[in-house]
């Protein structure tokens, strides 16, 4: 089991005071979890991951572009678009960001049911 401070890793990436700074804070052979800051004006220009990625707003509002959309995201609020989708990033207002990109497991993974934790 890994624990992270996301507030004390936030204040590192703040502190190298960039328009757009990241540090990844886990990595392994299917998962990254990316932490971001990013000042209001700046901008991810489009690119794409390697594999499903999902982006939760942790702080501040962002524009979100992909597949010819454009989405107005706000703190608390998360969007996941596939593996090799085209994206962009536009800071509204100074933001914080979480990234997480998964890739598929190589071998199946078991189903399992659930454990008698209360629900099915």
């Amino acid at each position: 089991m890994e624990q992270l401070n996301i507030d004390g890793e936030l204040q590192k990436i703040r502190a190298r005071n960039a328009d757009v700074s990241s540090a990844t804070i886990l990595k392994t052979e299917t998962l990254r979890v990316v932490l971001m800051a990013i000042k209001a004006g700046a901008r991810l220009h489009e690119h794409h991951a390697d594999g499903r990625l999902l982006l939760q707003v942790l702080q501040g509002e962002i524009e979100f572009e992909a597949e010819s959309e454009k989405r107005a995201l706000q703190t608390g609020m998360i969007v996941s678009v596939d593996a090799m989708v085209l994206h962009a990033v536009a800071a509204v207002t100074d933001a914080s960001l979480l990234l997480t990109i998964a890739w598929p497991h190589t071998q199946p993974v078991e189903k399992q049911p659930h454990r008698n934790i209360g629900y099915q």
